[in-house]
């Protein structure tokens, strides 16, 4: 007798047997209980998932001796005939090798008649999608009105290639792929029942590299028996498969880890030297960072990990050198690196640097701790003061990024004349030289300025109000970035803002980012308050002071074009109009 191969000796011939499909299987169950079966189905899904196995389940439960029935005995004719696929009631059609409109004429003229033996005359066409137009267009009417006692199962792995006036006509049934927990149980099951000892590394090998397909895990552990002596060892199986041991995978993202360039670049040449394919490498790396980010996430114990108990215990010790921020990176790194390799005339260098990209991503900062650090420095100026210039004229150190000003004194140094304003010119008259009013006397005080406007960067209520607000919202805190000053006066809080950033208003200005940025104001300031959120032009500005003598002299033209000629220093200003 010749061999029968694991994927055919361990077919499921139950519902409850089929892995991995419990809602479809559920579903079909009880059409048959209720006995209300439809006269066609669209089976789809990758391949190896179980749609043609369902389909001929479903073909027994409906035509077996005890029938119908779920649980079909597999042993009268009928049962045995669809198991060898040779029964006079079943058609199995392959669409692919059948897919003109005379195969399909065919079929017409074969369901016009009754079941020769069984209750129900079921066709079941597999690779659907192969069909022509034509032969979908012959098919409309059979499917719309078929005979009774007849039953049609479409299978295919194309489901988007059917035409809707089909699906429309048929109930559809999705078959998901498998995951690894699942066929990795299958497995082991399948090594018992055949008394064959198998590392569990060796099976997880074989569970991942099958990727949601049983059929595709059965076939390559078939594969990894017939090459291995008496027991499947993990090595081996790796290096059949074409697989990248773990550890050198672990030992490179310790490399990467610790920044080391060099080690990095023998990884990948020992890799390549040995005959793996550098596509399936990267494949390979993308998928032990993602078990990296699961376990930093969820757990070294989280069932979430495809992988054998082996290998957790290193996932985890490698996760304690690692934050989450640097496998994101990593994970964004290798992601992209994957997809240009497949276009790259050479994808060794193109793996190269996305590697060299990931061993320098772990020394750079995050936007998010820059953006702290920024925000605490703001909250804590440390401004020095500059040493004045002689004759006793004293001036502020300015703000970066902001022009000086200087605000008016009540009382002007004794060796300096009081300023006064300027009189307008009268554009009637250009006399030589205008002649000054009369200076106020010191008595006259000047009239009190309004309330300032509190810089952004110097209130330390201002800072805790944008940390709260990056606690919450990043994007309420980018939001809050620009402001340039605020107030708080009767119960309300104005925020101000330059013109160039109207953006941050229109968006400050909705009923829900204000009720969230009251709640904020109202936790720093410890009572309830107002908020409103406007621009400086909106702003009623109090009198601007008069510039200053000196002030004058530095921006002057002609004194700019002195100094820079003789490389002198502007010592004393002396005001020639007043004496």
């Amino acid at each position: 007798m010749s061999y029968q191969v694991i994927a055919r000796k361990y077919r499921p011939q139950l519902f409850d047997d089929v892995a991995g499909q419990r809602l479809i299987t559920d579903t079909l169950k009880n059409a048959v209980i209720k006995q209300r079966v439809a006269h066609g189905y669209i089976f789809s899904g990758a391949r190896g998932v179980g749609k043609t196995t369902t389909a001929r389940i479903l073909a027994k439960s409906l035509n077996c001796a005890n029938g119908p029935t779920v649980t079909p005995c597999g042993k009268c004719p009928s049962c045995v005939e669809i198991t060898q696929g040779n029964s006079v009631d079943v058609f199995e059609i392959d669409a692919a090798s059948n897919r003109g409109i005379d195969e399909i004429r065919q079929l017409r003229e074969t369901v016009r008649y009754l079941p020769a033996r069984d209750p129900y005359r079921i066709f079941i066409i597999d690779e659907a999608h192969m069909l022509t137009t034509e032969a979908f267009n012959a098919l409309l009417k059979t499917l719309e009105e078929p005979p009774p006692r007849s039953l049609f199962i479409l299978c295919t792995t194309e489901p988007h290639k059917l035409p809707t006036t089909i699906q429309s006509r048929c109930q559809h049934f999705s078959f998901r792929l498998l995951d690894y927990s699942e066929i990795y149980s299958r497995l082991e099951w399948v090594v018992k029942q055949e008394q064959i000892a198998a590392d569990e590394g060796a099976l997880s090998a074989i569970a991942e590299a099958a990727e949601g397909s049983l059929r595709d895990a059965l076939s390559l552990l078939d594969q990894a028996i017939a090459s291995s002596a008496d027991r499947l060892q993990e090595g081996h199986v790796r290096q059949l498969l074409g697989v990248v041991p773990v550890q050198v995978l672990t030992e490179l993202m310790e490399a990467i880890g610790a920044g080391n360039v060099g080690r990095v670049l023998e990884t990948v040449e020992r890799v390549a030297s040995e005959g793996y394919e550098l596509n399936h490498f990267c494949g390979e790396l993308t998928r032990y960072i993602r078990n990296l980010a699961v376990a930093r996430s969820c757990g070294a114990e989280s069932p979430l990990l495809q992988l054998p108990s082996s290998e957790r215990a290193v996932i985890a010790r490698l996760c304690e050198r690692l934050s989450e921020e640097d496998i994101a990176r990593f994970f964004q790194v290798i992601v992209r690196t994957e997809n240009e390799m497949r276009y790259a005339l050479n994808p060794r260098f193109q793996l190269e640097l996305g590697l060299i990209k990931m061993a320098h991503a772990a020394r750079l900062a995050s936007l998010e701790s820059l953006l702290a650090e920024l925000r605490g420095a703001r909250a804590t100026p440390a401004v020095k003061p500059e040493p004045g210039p002689p004759g006793g004229l004293s001036r502020p150190a300015p703000a970066a990024g902001r022009k000086p000003e200087y605000a008016p004194r009540s009382a002007p140094p004794a060796n300096v004349p009081a300023q006064q304003p300027e009189r307008p010119r009268n554009p009637e008259k250009t006399p030589e030289r205008q002649s000054m009013p009369e200076p106020r006397s010191a008595s006259a005080a000047p009239p009190p300025p309004p309330r300032p406007v509190s810089e952004a960067h110097s209130d330390p209520r201002l800072s805790r109000i944008k940390s709260l607000a990056f606690g919450q919202s990043k994007l309420l805190s980018s939001c809050l970035e620009p402001v340039s000053g605020w107030r708080f006066e009767n119960g309300e809080v104005k925020f101000i803002f330059p013109k160039s950033d109207s953006w941050a208003v229109s968006f400050l200005s909705a009923r829900e980012q204000q009720e969230r940025l009251q709640a904020l104001c109202a936790e720093v300031l410890g009572q309830p308050v107002r908020i409103c959120v406007t621009l400086d032009s909106e702003v009623t500005p109090g009198p601007k002071p008069r510039r200053s003598v000196r002030e004058r002299a530095e921006n002057d033209e002609g004194v700019e074009a002195l100094v820079k000629k003789f490389r002198c220093t502007l010592v004393d200003v002396i005001d020639l109009s007043r004496e």
